[in-house]
């Protein structure tokens, strides 16, 4: 049986926005982003599942190998040079930070998570949440 690294994964993304289209999010901001969900359309070509809202999200794709430091980091060097267009994304749509974290491994410890100064001073200029997520499967029944 093929034992799998437990993974994290942050992104930054912009939600609800109804009033300008993620070509326009990406333009202003000139940053590509991982993700764009569009209202209707389907989440994923495999998946059937629509978008109930619009959101651009930025950062790295799923299963990469950096801890949340050095994601959080990369996306905080993209990002403060973008913090008075961000401050006001975030006084008309929802703006936060997406933690995922899959503890795939029990044998492996689980990854952590720090908030430095950087990152608070970054949150407290764009008042951007933080949504924090755990998935843990079941265990396998022998």
């Amino acid at each position: 049986m093929e034992v799998i690294d437990n993974d994290l994964n942050v992104n930054f993304c912009i939600w609800e926005y109804e009033d300008i289209t993620h070509e326009e999010i990406t333009k202003e901001l000139s940053l590509i982003p991982h993700k764009v969900y569009i209202k209707g359309e389907k989440v994923h070509p495999k998946v059937e599942r629509l978008a109930k809202q619009n959101g651009w999200i930025y950062g790295a794709p799923y299963f990469n190998k950096d801890d949340f430091e050095t994601q959080m980091n990369k996306i905080l060097d993209a990002l403060e040079p973008k913090i008075p267009i961000l401050r006001e994304y975030a006084k008309r749509y929802y703006c936060e930070f997406s933690c995922a974290i899959f503890l795939n491994n029990r044998d492996e410890s689980t990854p952590w998570i720090h908030f430095d100064k950087r990152y608070n001073a970054f949150i407290r200029e764009v008042d951007a949440e933080f949504d924090f997520d755990i998935y843990y499967p079941p265990l396998d029944e022998e």
